[in-house]
């Protein structure tokens, strides 16, 4: 596994697209249907390559469907031989955590050479507030998710556990406050017994980082955790972030890293990145079936690459 290098993040336009057209070997993307932004998004990253293949995960099958390949999430050997490639663009936009992570995974970690990656993530012009009869909890005004499918852990992103075994969890917090307290609800100080929370700072779009700040006030009150910001839009933050974090449990009490991928894209480019580079990394994600139309419009594109 070669080190990783960021090499590029910035906002792209049409003619930037078009300049880069057919010049990646594979692209894949997710689910397409479900606002403005991800029509946009998962188009432009097909165009970008030579091949390309929608993905799926299941979190009940632990399976990773790659164009009309299922492979176990457990066994991805055979995916980067299926689909060769020496650089690879993934539409962030559509495709969710656990995807990312797969097929990074198996194309950074499994495959003979590293290739060069390039992740596209297009930003919303706004996210849908819940309807006027809905009376939202201060800090939830946006109707986002219809349900978290599975607790299930993400196979290669769950080490073995001693019984002694305690981890710190970085968060990263967006609009939808309720996903950690469940998780350290759930846990109750048993395995998590520090925790860092990260809000998207600064944001993509004035006052987004208020609704986020909101949305998870409570949380931050019942179990005062460390709070760390890192720019909503930039996954080298993310990634430098959770090095520094991890550098940091040298003669503490705790023995394992782990990161809630809860907050924005980027950010989870970011934490997947450096969950693969790390071969000890737990990754904790709730996945959210996402609803159609959570969404509008077509704002900033973003270009983010890594060799």
């Amino acid at each position: 596994m070669t080190t990783m290098r960021f090499i590029r993040q910035d906002v792209v336009n049409a003619a930037d697209f078009a300049l880069a057209a057919g010049t990646l070997d594979m692209a894949f993307s997710g689910r397409e249907d479900l606002d403005d932004r991800s029509r946009f998004s998962a188009s432009h990253t097909r165009a970008l390559a030579r091949s390309s293949a929608m993905v799926q995960y299941n979190p009940k099958s632990f399976e990773l469907a790659v164009g009309g390949e299922v492979f176990r999430a457990d066994d991805l050997q055979d995916l980067p031989r299926k689909f060769p490639a020496t650089s690879i663009a993934i539409d962030a936009t559509t495709m969710e955590f656990p995807e990312i992570a797969l097929i990074l995974l198996a194309y950074r970690r499994l495959a003979f050479t590293s290739p060069r990656c390039v992740f596209i993530y297009t930003e919303p012009t706004e996210y849908v507030r819940r309807p006027p009869q809905e009376a939202a909890a201060p800090g939830s005004a946006f109707d986002l998710t219809s349900t978290f499918r599975a607790k299930n852990a993400i196979p290669a992103f769950t080490p073995m556990l001693s019984g002694g075994s305690k981890a710190h969890l970085v968060a990263f917090l967006g609009f939808e406050g309720a996903r950690l307290s469940r998780v350290l609800s759930e846990d109750d100080g048993h395995f998590y017994t520090d925790v860092t929370v990260v809000f998207g700072i600064p944001p993509f779009q004035a006052t987004w980082d208020m609704h986020a700040l909101l949305a998870n006030t409570r949380l931050i009150e019942q179990h005062s955790p460390s709070v760390r910001f890192s720019g909503a839009n930039n996954p080298r933050s993310a990634y430098m972030l959770l090095q520094e974090v991890h550098r940091g449990l040298v003669g503490s009490h705790c023995n394992r890293l782990a990161v809630a991928p809860f907050g924005t894209k980027p950010a989870a480019i970011g934490a997947a990145l450096y969950c693969v580079e790390r071969e000890a990394m737990r990754a904790v994600y709730d996945h959210p079936e996402r609803k159609a139309g959570r969404t509008r419009g077509v704002h900033r594109t973003h270009w983010f690459e890594v060799a």
